[in-house]
């Protein structure tokens, strides 16, 4: 026990991976005072940030450029100098393929470039989602490839990340983190590691226990967004208004926690870890029915919401090919520049396909990608609004005039409720 009670310094942190998890994590620990070694190998993300430009919402220009400038945090494109690190965290994104399955090859390919520079007493922890047993049996083997063993030569930790962009109330400095390890003495050694950044650690026995909570985690809200998606439909069809129906829920004090139906789930979270927790469960033998219907239903929401844009245009005389249609709001989620897994963007392309006119306008993306193509945002003014046979409302960025919006549309479909306030005439529901 004395070996494990003694106190390790960390001075020195590598970060492997520099988004929405990585480049957070860099940022707190230069703040607080350690060196910090940023890694990723996508060399216009490098530059940009050596120029003092952050491409995450979180993480401010100025407090980047401040780091930059007092030599706290290096930020570079290859491992060579992670061997000088005493602790190396892995933050590297691991999403679907083109087929909807786990895409591990960037965990892969980082594990392999820090094992071929790892040196004996450091101390690797995995953010990166995985499904169980990932870090035992597909990291471990890697990092021991050299020869060294892990919980003796090295330390191997789990420790999965709970981002939420944009979120200003629950940030990286705030919220508990889980963390698991290899042997007592990793799980002790990324307790302190997390401690030193002033992030509460909440220690699990083992790293399948951290990975799938973090499965759980998102799981949990793919399948209760599905369940209150699919009332939306079941109640419109029954001519009552959903969002109603969800206040007087949430009334009652226990047992209910309210989620509200949009045009499906998107994010480098929700989507991704349900497929990851459902492949898990195929492949042992037990398919996650209940997890793999609510993907479904949440998938199929634009193209029910494609069927409900056609309806309310035949309602004032008008079919959807076409008929101009302005969708506001394609991120993923209100008030960030983020469009992994929009399923805004999945509703233009499901319009299109259909022959609708469709623009877009989102104060945070000036394009999107459409099946290789480019298309630019439209600018907000009168002129473009007046030409549209409905408006969109799909993501209700605070950047929206939504009083000015009542007043010069004609028609409005609000997936998110954002308009309750104004007068109905004209505004649809979702």
């Amino acid at each position: 026990m004395h070996e494990i009670s003694c106190v390790r310094q960390f001075r020195k942190i590598g970060v492997v991976g520099l988004g929405y998890v990585g480049l957070p994590l860099a940022m707190l620990a230069g703040i607080k005072g350690c060196d910090v070694l940023g890694i990723d190998l996508n060399k216009q993300k490098v530059a940009t940030l050596l120029s003092g430009s952050s491409y995450i919402s979180d993480v401010p220009d100025q407090e980047l450029q401040a780091l930059l400038s007092a030599g706290n945090i290096l930020i570079q494109s290859d491992y060579s100098e992670l061997s000088d690190c005493d602790v190396i965290v892995i933050c590297v994104p691991t999403p679907l393929t083109e087929w909807k399955k786990p895409d591990y090859s960037s965990l892969i390919g980082a594990v392999k470039g820090i094992a071929a520079v790892l040196r004996q007493g450091q101390l690797v922890i995995l953010e990166s989602t995985v499904a169980p047993g990932i870090t035992e049996t597909t990291v471990l083997p890697l990092l021991e490839a050299g020869g060294q063993i892990g919980g003796k030569d090295f330390f191997l930790a789990y420790s999965p990340e709970r981002i939420d962009p944009g979120n200003k109330s629950s940030g990286l400095h705030n919220t508990a983190k889980l963390a698991a390890g290899l042997t007592e003495r990793c799980l002790y050694y990324a307790q302190q590691m997390y401690q030193s950044l002033g992030i509460e650690v909440i220690p699990v026995r083992a790293l399948a226990i951290a990975e799938m909570a973090k499965l759980l985690e998102n799981t949990y809200r793919d399948i209760n967004i599905a369940f209150i998606n699919e009332l939306a439909q079941v109640c419109h069809a029954c001519n009552i208004n959903i969002w109603e129906v969800i206040d007087a829920a949430a009334s009652k004090p226990f047992g209910f926690q309210a989620f509200y139906p949009g045009p499906g789930v998107g994010g480098h979270c929700i989507p991704v870890d349900s497929v990851y927790y459902s492949s898990w469960a195929r492949a042992n033998g037990y398919p996650a029915k209940l997890a793999e219907h609510a993907r479904l239903v949440n998938a199929a929401m634009p193209k029910y919401l494609a069927d409900r844009i056609s309806e309310l245009l035949q309602s004032v005389g008008k079919v959807l090919s076409g008929s101009n249609v302005l969708v506001l709001g394609v991120t993923y989620k209100q008030n960030i520049a983020d469009l992994r897994e929009s399923p805004s963007v999945e509703l233009i392309k499901e319009l299109c396909r259909r022959g609708c006119n469709v623009c877009f306008h989102d104060p945070y993306v000036s394009e999107i990608s459409l099946n290789s193509a480019q298309i630019e945002r439209v600018a907000l003014d009168e002129h473009v609004v007046l030409r549209q046979d409905c408006l969109v409302l799909a993501v209700a960025h605070s950047a929206y005039n939504f009083a000015w919006l009542s007043e010069v549309s004609t028609l409005i479909f609000d997936l998110t409720n954002g308009m309750a306030r104004f007068p109905q005439e004209k505004i649809k529901k979702l």
